[in-house]
């Protein structure tokens, strides 16, 4: 009987810290519901509750606060004007469907970096509610919902078991494909990757997620062409809103023409002015490298639908990345050797051969003839491990392969892109990330001077670039060749 004791006291332990761990999950459940405002209003028991946003919305935030959660649409693109609280307003969105439904929610912005210094690390000043006190992004979250942060990953796990990751669109957006998500923000749309939205679109369809697009005008890139796409469906929800167009309850505008003119004398350009503030779309030539170009693209109707040349030779051309992204264009030629870019390959981590083996599938598919492959100057550099460069891994493989000239300035190669451009016709269907490439290209800004450096940004946008620069300094060295096959009848 005395062996008995120490087991019953244990079980007696294990019960009171079931009881104790239990009254500890019941303590931090909660229900919600929507008070007559149409605000979150969370229920801690009998006494305690926590009504959401913390913040209060402006009149054209609750609309869209109430289109989401009350009347059920799932696709909003928003373009908002500077100032116009955009940050504050789809954050807190983001918050309270975490809170309603289980699951993850995504908070995107255009770089891993902006997120953290926006976001994670960042304040919005309360000027509606108290003049100068100003509140962390962060502590938008009521603390007792929080069960853990983490500051690396930037990862919000909730007492409900959601999740909130906060990220840039520079990360590889294929670590999200078969990613569960419930509900997304993409902060800056028009200036991030759109790939990250294509990838995750067949998630929201399937688990009828929902997502907001919030930004301004970035010129006629791929978030002005989306926008126009989804101007006739019933399902999207869109804005294009002004300073002029966003007003109180009073009529008086938020931002006003004092707010805009402190910009201005700190040396805003006015093209910048009309675009962040007044939603003009402007081609923007001092900021993107190949805004007329891409210009001249829509208005002369270069970009094709279903572009492909029958019974016509396919070339190649490449930019490789050892420990970043490699980009394939297949081209064409016509019958005055312009070229016609009939599809386009990018991709993250894989071999050689995966890039080849899908440009002969791509030719293989239509008919066609992959001819040769060209590479950029560094594609004769040796590996050190291997004293092989990639030039001899194509040969090594039965592959025709070479390799163009570096170059002398990389404003020359721009240069040469430019006229090119006039010259060269896509494919709408197999092309679009190529053209969101080119059209976002762009320079680097340097903030001291207040000005735009001659020197290309190195972002998400380069690697398709220089795999249509290697194509135009190939033509520009007539390195192409079209070699006839010679048929030998018995």
């Amino acid at each position: 009987m005395e062996s008995l004791v120490p087991k019953k006291n244990l079980i007696h332990q294990q019960i009171r810290d079931f009881t104790l761990k239990a009254m500890i999950r019941s303590k931090d459940q909660f229900t919600c519901r929507r008070n007559e405002e149409g605000n979150l209003t969370l229920y801690f028991g009998k006494d305690e509750t926590i009504t959401l946003p913390l913040v209060t919305l402006r009149p054209y935030q609750r609309e869209i606060q109430d289109k989401l959660f009350k009347e059920g649409y799932k696709r909003f693109f928003l373009v908002r004007p500077r100032r116009a609280g955009k940050e504050m307003e789809s954050w807190n969105l983001l918050i309270q469907g975490a809170l309603i439904q289980p699951g993850l929610y995504l908070m995107i912005y255009p770089t891993n970096v902006r997120a953290r210094l926006v976001l994670w690390e960042g304040a919005v000043l309360l000027n509606d509610q108290q003049e100068g006190r100003s509140l962390r992004f962060l502590d938008m979250i009521p603390k007792r919902c929080i069960k853990h942060l983490n500051q690396q990953d930037m990862t919000i796990q909730l007492m409900n078991g959601s999740v909130i990751r906060i990220l840039g669109s520079d990360i590889d957006p294929d670590k999200l494909r078969g990613v569960n998500v419930l509900g997304a923000v993409f902060s800056e749309y028009a200036f991030s990757d759109p790939r990250v939205l294509h990838i995750l679109m067949p998630v929201f369809r399937q688990n009828k997620g929902w997502f907001i697009l919030q930004t301004t005008f970035n010129g006629m890139n791929h978030a002005y062409r989306y926008l126009q796409s989804i101007k006739t469906n019933p399902a999207w929800i869109w804005r294009i809103d002004s300073v002029d167009s966003l007003k109180d309850e009073k009529g008086h505008r938020y931002i006003t023409d004092e707010m805009i003119e402190e910009d201005r004398k700190a040396g805003m350009p006015e093209f910048l002015i009309q675009q962040e503030y007044y939603s003009v779309i402007t081609v923007q030539h001092e900021r993107l490298y190949f805004s007329r170009e891409i210009l001249s693209l829509e208005e002369n109707k270069r970009i094709i639908s279903h572009l492909i040349l029958p019974k016509t030779i396919v070339y190649a051309f490449y930019d490789l990345g050892v420990n970043d992204s490699t980009a394939v264009i297949l081209v064409q030629f016509d019958h005055q050797h312009n070229p016609d870019i009939i599809y386009y390959l990018e991709g993250n981590n894989h071999p050689i051969h995966y890039y080849i083996d899908e440009a002969h599938r791509f030719c293989n598919k239509h008919y066609l003839r992959l001819h040769s492959h060209y590479l950029p100057h560094d594609g004769k550099n040796r590996d050190k491990a291997t004293t092989k460069n990639a030039q001899d891994i194509f040969q090594e493989l039965g592959e025709a392969a070479y390799c163009v000239p570096k170059p002398q300035r990389k404003i020359d190669a721009i240069n040469l892109m430019r006229r090119m451009l006039y010259r060269t016709q896509f494919n709408k269907e197999n092309t679009e990330r190529l053209i969101d490439c080119l059209a976002n290209y762009s320079k680097v800004f340097d903030e001291k001077n207040n000005i735009y450096k001659d020197h290309p940004l190195h972002d998400w946008t380069s690697h398709a670039v220089d795999a249509y620069q290697t194509m135009t300094l190939a033509i520009e060295h007539h390195l192409i060749s079209e070699q006839t096959e010679i048929i030998y009848y018995s």
